[in-house]
C-alpha cells in the first residue's frame, strides 16, 4: 500500500499504536531496570490486593510484549500481512497476562475496549496489506 494512498484512519490507528507500543516498552524497561525505586510508586498506582504480585519478572514480560506490539505495528506501516497477527497476538497477550499473573483485579474494561478497537480497525484495512 502506497503512504500517499493509505487512509486517514489506518494512518492515524498505526501513529497513535506506534506512540502507544514505544512509551509503554520504554516505561516497562526502565520500571524493570530500576524496579527498587520503581516499586513505592508501583505500590502506590497500584490495586491494594495485588502489589506484591507485580515481580521483575512480570514487568519484563510486559515490555518484551509491548515490544513485540510495535514490531508488528512497524511491520503494518510497511503493509505486510505478518504484522497484523504479530499486533493481535501480542495484544492478546498483553490482555491475558494480567489477569493470568495476577486475576480477576487486574481486568481492565478500557484496555479491551482500546484493543478491540484497533484490532478492528486492523482488520477491515487487513486486505489492504501485501504479503
Amino acid at each position: 500500500m502506497n503512504t500517499q494512498k493509505r487512509p486517514l484512519l489506518l494512518s492515524s490507528a498505526l501513529t497513535l499504536s506506534t506512540i502507544g507500543s514505544s512509551i509503554a516498552t520504554i516505561s516497562y524497561l526502565g520500571t524493570f531496570i530500576f524496579y527498587k525505586q520503581a516499586l513505592p510508586y508501583i505500590e502506590k498506582f497500584t490495586n491494594t490486593l495485588t502489589p506484591e504480585l507485580i515481580s521483575r519478572f512480570y514487568i519484563l514480560a510486559l515490555a518484551v510484549i509491548c515490544l513485540v506490539s510495535l514490531l508488528g505495528v512497524v511491520k503494518m506501516w510497511k503493509s505486510q500481512k505478518a504484522g497484523f497477527f504479530i499486533y493481535l497476538i501480542a495484544q492478546l497477550c498483553l490482555f491475558a497476562l494480567p489477569l493470568l499473573y495476577i486475576g480477576s483485579h487486574a481486568f481492565s474494561s478500557t484496555n479491551a475496549i482500546f484493543t478491540l478497537l484497533f484490532v478492528t480497525i486492523y482488520g477491515v484495512f487487513y486486505k489492504s496489506f501485501r504479503q
